[in-house]
């Protein structure tokens, strides 16, 4: 391997790695603060909620990555100007397009890496904090997660697992919403769609609703559907400022 080769690529990934590396440590901070207000009056040891954090955080990481290739790229390309570094491949009958096909390569290696190895580690990491943090909720059989499909909520009633979605929630109402019912095998009983759901107590209203039988699909004007927790409304009031962050 020619030596700008290698120059180039060791460059490339210490930007990355920089990167990376300061991006995980603002949002291991930020969740971690996240994580001391939801164990603040619960009974734990004091390195949990860090514990707890950093498994958490590679997940958040890998969503974060198109924005991470984004800047480690500008501060690459920015280095090789500030130290004159570019002029100097000029001077040597380097390309720039050459440059740009080296990094190219080299971000679609690194992107299927991540994609093959780091992925794989984060979302076992993020099954693990899942079902530690619901242990603590009040209900161990209810949890609500924020990712960028929106608000996902699971709830078990009686012999039936209940997935509910939304894009946004709005006061009392989930918007654009979707509830999926399966029974103790995961197999899908029930799918309902609607565009707006009225979670003000226990026992949600759902307008002008989509309702999949198997094969069957019937349109209902007004139904109720129960859960088993009422949302507070200092819980509705958090989801809603994270669902505003991320849309």
């Amino acid at each position: 391997m020619k030596v700008y080769i290698k120059f180039l690529i060791s460059n490339f990934l210490k930007s990355f790695i920089y990167i990376s590396i300061t991006i995980f440590c603002l949002v291991f901070i930020l969740n971690l603060l996240t994580e001391i207000d939801f164990f603040k009056n619960i009974n734990v040891k004091y390195y949990f909620p860090i514990y707890v954090s950093l498994i958490n955080s590679p997940s958040l990481i890998f969503e974060m990555f198109p924005f991470i290739f984004l800047i480690f790229t500008q501060v690459f390309f920015i280095n090789l100007f500030k130290n004159q570094q570019i002029i100097t491949f000029k001077y040597s009958g380097l390309k720039n397009s050459k440059i740009l096909f080296i990094t190219t390569i080299t971000s679609f290696l690194i992107g299927v890496l991540l994609i093959t190895l780091f992925y794989n580690i984060s979302s076992n990491l993020k099954k693990v904090y899942l079902e530690l943090k619901n242990t603590y909720t009040a209900d161990d059989k209810y949890l609500a997660v924020i990712t960028n499909n929106g608000l996902w909520i699971k709830d078990n009633v009686e012999n039936n697992i209940n997935i509910i979605n939304a894009s946004k929630i709005d006061g009392t109402f989930l918007l654009n919403a979707s509830i999926t019912e399966l029974d103790n095998n995961f197999n899908v009983t029930k799918h309902i769609v609607s565009k707006k759901i009225d979670i003000s107590d226990k026992n949600w209203k759902i307008n002008n609703a989509s309702v999949y039988l198997g094969n069957v699909k019937k349109e209902l004007d007004n139904i109720v559907f129960f859960f088993k927790l009422r949302l507070p409304k200092n819980t509705r009031f958090v989801l809603q400022s994270i669902l505003s962050i991320y849309y």
